[in-house]
């Protein structure tokens, strides 16, 4: 069984293939520090599944419920395969376990039987693993670093190409020159060293947008002046997903690494969904192109108005199955769903109380009455 963290893609199939499926989701706290308690998880499995079936009362379905909760007896990978690891999930029906894996952040435990897997818990863990590459970077190399899950990989190391430039940077000549001459050859030379190392930063800006993709951040560290340059080298794609560390030097531990990596991302995560959480809100106004409240978004996502869901954290723990409900309904229609953290969580939690959409269209703004709605409206004030 697979234990890489699906991507948002993958999320999005799993819930489609399950959707109509009778699932068994588990949430576990699988953080352990004694060696001796790695196995502790078992009776919180136990509990959580006893509790996920306490109100089945149809035998047919008992029988399929039992069937799902008996593959996680020993799940593979079971909880705590990742040393420190502060969370696990699973997904399993009545033929299998469909789904296992790590969380790097701590879900509420808890375990439910429902059609289709539970997913705004794993949402939120989604925006956490985002996994940032590292370069290092002197003038004539540049070691690329990929850190996740608290773990930390090299994934490769790009030299320039230093063609008929001596081991000391400057051209080879073979013979003495004059002192007017040694000045224009050392200025030749350090032409050519710039152009060697722009043809390099060019390949590893090329290179790093590649292994970022769509989420991931980058950060640049390195001989200071090198660095800068192949900081300014990165193109637009990484606008707001990439910064410099001037502290991080060529010669850094791993540890050093992690550290920076760890401030990076968190730094990096926070500004965008501040500006995320932020757009939103100024694209309501006066243009009515946001839901900022449970009903809202309900009708927004019954119109299939909208593209953009967020939902903070906090909303997910205190609300869990209105934010379970809702977040279905997005992946459903294909709206994207994101989760800020940081500053952005915080102003969505403080300014419409946890949940906002950003919408294709202006909705109606009579709200329609629906037992959804009722349920739900005073949760989100």
């Amino acid at each position: 069984m697979e234990s890489d963290m699906l991507k948002p893609t993958e999320l999005r199939e799993l819930w489609r293939d399950l959707a109509d499926r009778e699932v068994l989701s588990v949430y576990l706290d699988s953080r352990v520090t004694d060696p001796a308690m790695r196995d502790s998880w078992r009776a919180a499995m136990t509990n959580a599944v006893r509790a996920a079936g306490a109100n089945i009362s149809s035998s047919e379905e008992r029988q399929r419920f039992e069937k799902a909760a008996s593959y996680l007896r020993d799940p593979s990978p079971p909880p705590g395969g990742v040393w420190g690891a502060p969370g696990w999930v699973a997904f399993a029906t009545e033929d299998g376990l469909r789904y296992a894996g790590d969380l790097p952040v701590q879900p509420v435990p808890h375990a439910e039987w429902r059609r289709g897997p539970v997913v705004a818990p794993y949402m939120r863990a989604l925006k956490q693993h985002n996994p940032v590459f590292i370069a290092l970077v002197e003038s004539r190399s540049a070691r690329i670093y990929r850190y996740a899950l608290g773990g930390l990989e090299l994934l490769e190391t790009l030299e320039a190409q230093t063609e008929d430039m001596g081991s000391s940077g400057s051209i080879a000549t073979g013979r003495s020159v004059n002192a007017a001459r040694s000045t224009v050859s050392t200025e030749n030379a350090a032409r050519k060293r710039q152009a060697v190392f722009n043809r390099m930063a060019g390949d590893l800006a090329s290179r790093l947008e590649s292994l970022a993709g769509e989420e991931a951040f980058v950060l640049i560290g390195g001989a200071s002046e090198w660095a800068h340059h192949a900081f300014d080298s990165l193109g637009r794609k990484l606008n707001g997903r990439a910064t410099l560390a001037d502290s991080l030097h060529q010669d850094a531990t791993d540890a050093q690494i992690v550290r920076a990596a760890k401030d990076a991302a968190s730094s990096l995560r926070g500004n965008r969904g501040r500006e995320m959480v932020e757009s939103l809100l100024n694209r309501g106004g006066g243009h009515a192109r946001a839901a900022v409240s449970i009903p809202e978004i309900q009708r927004g996502l019954r119109m299939n108005a909208v593209d953009l869901l967020l939902v903070s954290p906090e909303f997910i723990r205190k609300h869990e199955d209105v934010a379970e409900d809702i977040v279905r309904m997005a992946i459903e229609q294909g709206a994207a769903v994101e989760v800020p953290s940081g500053e952005g969580a915080e102003k969505l939690d403080r300014d419409t109380g946890g949940m906002a959409a950003r919408l294709r269209f202006a909705i109606d703004e009579t709200p329609e009455e629906d037992t959804a709605e009722a349920a739900s409206g005073g949760a989100a004030r």
